[in-house]
């Protein structure tokens, strides 16, 4: 027989599961929608220029409510997308805060959000972004300008002036020149190499023409056209220029001449010429010359004359510089004593980094010290001995770095002391540092100072920039900078700066102070010093 209650009881729960099912809504509520996708991508890792352009595109919405460009967290724009496709954007340099440094470190991502508020962010991706005034870049991705250059004039006039080397290896000077948005260019034959050494100096005010000169190759000098007008073929160590336009070389004698300062005229009818005048050096000279207003050439050597055993000393000499033609020049009219040091050298040809100022009433001397420092001193040019009234500063300065060359710089009234990785600013007339906080400039990471750069005439003569390479390695091609460091003003400390992961940069300064970059192939005028300065303030 049949268990009648537990039948009724079984029937009862099958019948009971649907009605549970219904009473449960059954499996009518809707799918969990994705995400929506943006997409943000880059042409350029490294821009200098006015804006940043990038792509965007959004999928994944029934309908868009925003999409919109971020630097990591922050918002920068929202986007007018047409809800299909990919869009270009432009990042103007005033739409950025520059939160991490100019040049600005971007991390740039799109934020797409639907209507239902379902919302998304791109992959981030890696900006760095300089921005500047003005880009230039020549037609078929030619160089605008020689990879070294010096800035003439100013304003839509101004001209580049530098040395290369054609394909065929065939040296040549040019001259490019920027009127409004158009690029001309001259040049004319060299003589001679152009290499990384060589130099070309400022306009001769009374002459208007410059030298330029390559290291035991030779010098000529030049008018505003690329007229050659003087020419000679001295195995040249250093090249100063006088008052009038002539060029004092000095030729320390590897080449078989007599070791020599020679005053060569800046005009002659059949180039190469011969010398006004030739003055004998006391051992080796250890700086450029000065040609300074009293008609004398001011000429720092290093000798063993007259020192005792295991010692050399610094000696300034005072050379006269003569007339137009040179008549009465040649001759020495004085010599002082410096400083002695220890040298194991029986001929010393090298002595502690020494500079004269622009006048040559000075002579910047850095004397390394133990714990790898360095003490600069000012010593007078015509006074022996460098200490008491003989030097200038009252305390000078003890730095922590070795320092290996100086630079008077702002008209005579600052000197920069340069280290491989260290930049100090002192005060001219007392020595102190001026660096903010003390801290020197310095460059990224490994990289050393190749180049330096003063800030020349207009609003910041004291502007100074720092133009940084890798440390050069035996037997290989010098490095080329890769980075530059700028301020405006040492106590205001860093102002900018910018690197770039290949090719290289080098700068000049035109005759109202305005900065001029080649970065790799193009020519770059960045914005004013003060707007970089009140990007930051």
């Amino acid at each position: 027989m049949m268990d009648l209650a537990r039948l009724a009881l079984t029937r009862t729960a099958l019948l009971s599961l649907p009605l549970l099912a219904l009473a449960c809504g059954g499996n009518d509520k809707p799918p969990v929608k994705d995400p929506p996708q943006a997409t943000l991508s880059v042409t350029q890792t490294n821009v200098v220029g006015t804006k940043v352009t990038v792509t965007v595109s959004a999928t994944g919405c029934d309908q868009i409510d925003s999409l919109s460009i971020y630097d990591q967290d922050t918002f920068i724009k929202a986007v007018a997308y047409p809800g299909i496709g990919q869009v270009p954007v432009d990042i103007l340099s005033n739409e950025l805060q520059y939160k991490r440094g100019i040049a600005a470190y971007l991390s740039l991502r799109a934020k797409v959000v639907c209507t239902d508020a379902r919302e998304n962010y791109s992959q981030p991706q890696p900006v760095t972004f300089f921005p500047v005034a003005e880009v230039i870049d020549a037609p078929e991705g030619a160089q605008v300008v020689t990879d070294a250059f010096v800035a003439e004039g100013s304003g839509g006039s101004v001209s580049f002036i530098g040395c290369g080397n054609d394909i065929n290896g065939i040296p040549s000077l040019y001259r490019v020149t920027k009127t409004g948005p158009s690029i001309t260019e001259k040049s004319v034959r060299m003589p001679f190499l152009c290499t990384t050494a060589t130099v070309i100096t400022p306009p001769n005010p009374v002459s208007g023409k410059r030298w330029i000169w390559t290291p035991n190759a030779g010098a000529f000098a030049f008018d505003k056209d690329l007229n050659i007008t003087a020419r000679t073929d001295y195995l040249v160590d250093l090249l100063a220029v006088g008052l009038d336009g002539d060029a004092l070389v000095y030729d320390a004698g590897a080449g078989g001449e007599d070791k020599a300062i020679y005053r060569i005229g800046h005009q002659s009818a059949s180039p190469p010429i011969a010398y006004k005048w030739k003055a004998p050096v006391r051992g080796f000279a250890i700086t450029t010359p000065v040609a300074t207003t009293e008609g004398v050439v001011m000429v720092a050597s290093v000798t063993a004359d007259g020192a005792p055993s295991g010692r050399a000393r610094i000696v300034v000499s005072k050379i006269s510089y003569g007339g137009q033609n040179g008549a009465g020049g040649g001759t020495e009219a004085g010599a002082y004593l410096m400083k002695e040091f220890a040298s194991a050298d029986t001929i010393p040809t090298t002595s502690p980094p020494g500079t004269f100022s622009v006048d040559g009433t000075l002579l910047y001397v850095s004397f390394g010290l133990a714990g790898a420092t360095t003490e600069v001193l000012a010593c007078k040019t015509q006074a022996d001995g460098c200490e008491g009234t003989a030097q200038r500063w009252t305390q000078p300065p003890v730095l922590p770095a070795q320092i290996v060359v100086t630079v008077p710089f702002a008209n005579n009234s600052r000197l920069a002391a340069i280290a491989p990785q260290r930049v100090y600013i002192l005060d001219a007339s007392t020595g102190a540092v001026l660096n903010k906080d003390q801290a020197p400039l310095t460059p990224t990471g490994a990289l050393v100072v190749n180049q330096i750069q003063s800030g020349g005439g207009g609003q910041f003569p004291e502007a100074f920039y720092l133009l940084n390479s890798a440390v050069a390695q035996p037997n290989l091609p010098s490095p080329q900078p890769l980075e530059i460091v700028a301020t405006e003003k040492a106590s205001n400390g860093e102002l900018f700066r910018y690197q770039i992961n290949a090719g290289s940069m080098s700068a000049a300064v035109d005759d109202e102070g305005t900065l001029w970059l080649r970065v790799g192939t193009k020519l770059v005028r960045p914005l004013s010093l003060s707007d970089y300065r009140r990007v930051q303030q």
